[in-house]
């Protein structure tokens, strides 16, 4: 409705509109009706970019919808959208609570492969999800990975 009497009084809803509303109405679980809002402005001339789009795929995750999160990062990638580590970290924590491990490890992989670096957040879903399901050498693995690469944790990543 918001958006609708901003378009009637001829004031079309910049990007920082566009993301306050998507982010509202994530907030109150409306994922379908914050993608509706994107597709909308989209057609409005108003491209989102990767902070419009980290609500909708963390409540698509919290709500149990990976599968969907991970189809909304495919098409942000078409529509050249850049991806940064936080939100591949959405959805790799949410593969790894999900007990998709091999999903999540093979998502850090692509990561890695085109240039995004993982961070403290990326490994300690990573090392903490492969030690739950006591794959031990896999989370020390990981985590020799992420001294080498001077990512340095701090000891509250890993208190439980």
């Amino acid at each position: 409705e918001l958006v609708d009497r901003m378009v009637l009084s001829g004031d079309v809803p910049n990007l920082i509109t566009l993301s306050t509303l998507v982010n509202g109405l994530c907030l109150k679980g409306n994922v379908s009706e914050g993608l509706a809002l994107i597709d909308r402005m989209i057609a409005n001339g108003c491209q989102p970019d990767e902070v419009t789009y980290g609500p909708i795929l963390n409540r698509m995750c919290k709500s149990g919808n990976t599968a969907l999160a991970l189809d909304l990062l495919r098409k942000m990638e078409d529509r050249t959208i850049k991806l940064d580590a936080a939100k591949y970290n959405i959805i790799i924590d949410s593969l790894c609570k999900d007990g998709s491990l091999e999903d999540a490890f093979s998502l850090f992989s692509e990561m890695e492969t085109k240039g995004i670096k993982p961070n403290v957040i990326t490994y300690t879903s990573l090392i903490g999800s492969f030690c739950g399901f006591s794959r031990w050498d896999d989370g020390a693995q990981l985590l020799r990975d992420m001294i080498a690469r001077e990512t340095h944790p701090e000891r509250r990543h890993f208190q439980r």
